[in-house]
């Protein structure tokens, strides 16, 4: 029972480095029709680090991708200031044109840590007048990751497989024994 409590244990040791690097997404619902899945990398975006973006539009009654193509128009706004400052236009493309229901090759670098709105309206080719608007993606731009912490995490990961293998190597040495 033991020797199952130090594995497990050293596995969620080992894996914690790698967990805390992960992707992840939102989603969104529009007209109880669509859902909009937003998967980024990283999950946490940071100041200057490109941020690679995956936009996926499901079909709700259909429970698959939406087939037919659409037409996608894409801004990013930046909250902070006051008056005119208070809500910034940063990014806008029109007319994305998307098959398969993936908007591919969408990356997007932030200049300024805070809260940015991300929105992905969109269209029917077959019909472009009818255009859904979804809610936005809320996103909170974290500060550039200075030197040290890039250190400590890269420390954390060694640290973390070193004391596994001692733990591993002693376990398996007593069990030869025993």
């Amino acid at each position: 029972m033991l020797q199952k409590t130090i594995i497990i244990l050293l596995l969620i040791l080992v894996s914690v480095p790698v967990i805390s690097l992960a992707n992840g997404g939102d989603q969104r619902v529009v007209e109880n029709k669509y859902l909009i899945n937003l998967s980024r990398s990283p999950f946490t975006p940071r100041v200057g680090v490109q941020t690679a973006m995956l936009p996926s539009f499901f079909d709700i009654e259909k429970n698959k991708l939406v087939a037919e193509d659409l037409l996608v128009k894409v801004r990013i706004y930046r909250f902070g200031g006051s008056g005119e400052e208070k809500r910034v236009l940063l990014f806008e493309r029109d007319n994305i044109l998307v098959r398969g229901g993936v908007l591919e090759g969408l990356s997007y670098t932030f200049a300024k840590p805070g809260l940015h709105e991300i929105f992905f309206d969109f269209a029917f080719v077959s019909n472009p007048q009818k255009v859904y608007e979804p809610p936005d993606f809320l996103l909170d731009i974290q500060k550039q990751e200075t030197p040290e912490e890039k250190n400590v995490l890269i420390l954390v990961g060694i640290a973390s497989v070193l004391i596994s293998g001692i733990i591993g190597w002693l376990i398996g040495r007593r069990t030869r024994i025993i």
